[in-house]
């Protein structure tokens, strides 16, 4: 029932990116990674459920939206099977395990590639975000399951990583 849901469409008709997550005691709890994003951090203790939140997120995202509007780089640093269930989706352009130094700089090699190409579709349709592109590229969405770890053994990946982040917001 909970996407079963029409994708929304904020005030001025553009499509947003929101999910639904669950029911709480109001109703249905979503996040729209337009409206209340573009970054999320989901934090807890060692098996407090972040993984499944994560997951659950990527499902109803990939549910309610097609690849041309969302897709997802997945990351499961410690190499685990977090996104194995994931991993089909129409939508996932990229799944990385087991994280170290090289393979974080290809990575992040890739993602500059992708925010200089953005940036140059922006540019050249003379608008500041892809909301304002009309058909262009869907929205990219990397997911890092046991970013504290990752954070701490890969520091620099890890302020590579924000710089593209920053960057690649809109």
């Amino acid at each position: 029932a909970l996407l079963d849901q029409e994708p929304d469409d904020d005030r001025s008709g553009r499509r947003t990116l929101r999910a639904p997550l669950g029911v709480g005691p109001v109703g249905v709890v979503a996040v729209d990674l337009v409206a209340d994003g573009p970054h999320a951090l989901v934090a807890g203790t060692t098996g407090a459920g972040k993984s499944e939140l994560l997951r659950t997120w990527v499902a109803s995202l990939a549910a309610r939206h097609p690849p041309t509007a969302v897709a997802f780089v997945l990351v499961d640093y410690k190499g685990g099977s977090a996104f194995d269930a994931c991993a089909r989706l129409p939508h996932v352009t990229g799944v990385v395990t087991d994280l170290d130094a090289g393979l974080g700089e290809r990575l992040l090699t890739g993602l500059r590639a992708e925010v200089r190409d953005r940036e140059s579709q922006l540019r050249a349709a003379g608008v500041g975000d892809l909301r304002d592109l009309g058909d262009g590229p869907a929205r990219l969405v990397v997911v890092i399951d046991e970013f504290a770890t990752l954070a701490a053994e890969l520091p620099d990946f890890l302020g590579a990583l924000v710089d593209v982040a920053r960057r690649g917001r809109s």
